[in-house]
């Protein structure tokens, strides 16, 4: 008899945690964090469309964006068959390959989803100026009051940050120039996404976000097996953290990456 943990054990920790029936949320995982886990990925998933069932909507992260992409080499994504990331894990790409999966046409930064409203957050992605920004499923989960659950790992994975950054139009984060990108639909069909593609090369601090996200009182912290996980409110997320990114846009670099930014900035001295 197997003692990994099971799908109604994980549904329970979560619903624990603050997530219930109609709920929409967007994860992130870490799977070996849980400990072991009685049929691996397909449970943890199992067990999240559990919890917010029925009437809620699962998603997850589907990124294929490298350091590399631009308009001198613009990213090629089929939304049938480019697998996500490897360093975003196995559960969003076992996520992806489900047949009731919708998954969101944009080069670098799709989502998959499944559940209620699905389709309402993957569409439209292809039309947005911008990978995370407004009218992408990461905005559209902001003003839907759906959650960020980052289970197992740290703000550090939180995609919806770079929504934030976005939204502030901080300085570093997007490329200057637009690209064409080509995407592949569910029905073969080829088609051009343009838009400005994120800027490598800036080192973050998320972590940063944990402490205001606390006193906020936006932020839940518990267990999920053996994961320390985290559930964010979404619009929550928004409130707290724009208007300190609006105070100072280098707010999210690292101390070395800001200095860096500033000397790279700051007008240079000329000699008469």
């Amino acid at each position: 008899m197997s003692e990994g943990l099971t799908a109604p054990e994980i549904t329970r920790d979560l619903r624990a945690l603050g997530l219930q029936p109609g709920d929409d949320v967007l994860v992130h995982s870490s799977l070996s964090s849980l400990g072991w886990v009685d049929g691996g990925a397909e449970t943890v998933i199992d067990a999240l469309l559990a919890a917010v069932s029925p009437g809620g909507t699962v998603l997850m992260p589907a990124l294929t964006g490298s350091p590399e992409d631009g308009p001198d080499n613009p990213p090629h994504m089929d939304v049938r068959h480019t697998p996500c990331a490897t360093w975003i894990g196995r559960v969003p790409e076992t996520f992806r390959r489900r047949p009731e999966a919708r998954r969101s046409l944009h080069p670098t930064h799709s989502v998959t989803a499944i559940g209620e409203r699905a389709g309402w957050y993957t569409a439209g992605h292809e039309l947005c100026d911008t990978p995370c920004g407004p009218g992408s499923p990461y905005v559209r989960l902001m003003d839907h009051d759906g959650y960020i659950l980052l289970l197992g790992c740290t703000q550090e994975s939180n995609t919806s940050l770079h929504a934030i950054e976005e939204l502030a139009n901080v300085p570093y984060h997007l490329q200057e120039k637009a690209t064409d990108a080509i995407v592949i639909d569910e029905n073969g069909r080829e088609i051009i996404v343009r838009g400005r593609l994120h800027q490598w090369g800036w080192e973050r601090c998320f972590s940063r976000v944990d402490e205001p996200l606390r006193k906020a009182g936006v932020m839940r912290e518990g267990r999920v097996g053996q994961a320390h996980t985290r559930l964010i409110s979404a619009r929550g997320l928004r409130e707290v953290i724009l208007p300190l990114l609006q105070a100072d846009p280098l707010y999210l670099l690292t101390d070395e990456a800001r200095e860096r930014f500033l000397q790279q900035t700051r007008p240079r001295d000329t000699e008469p």
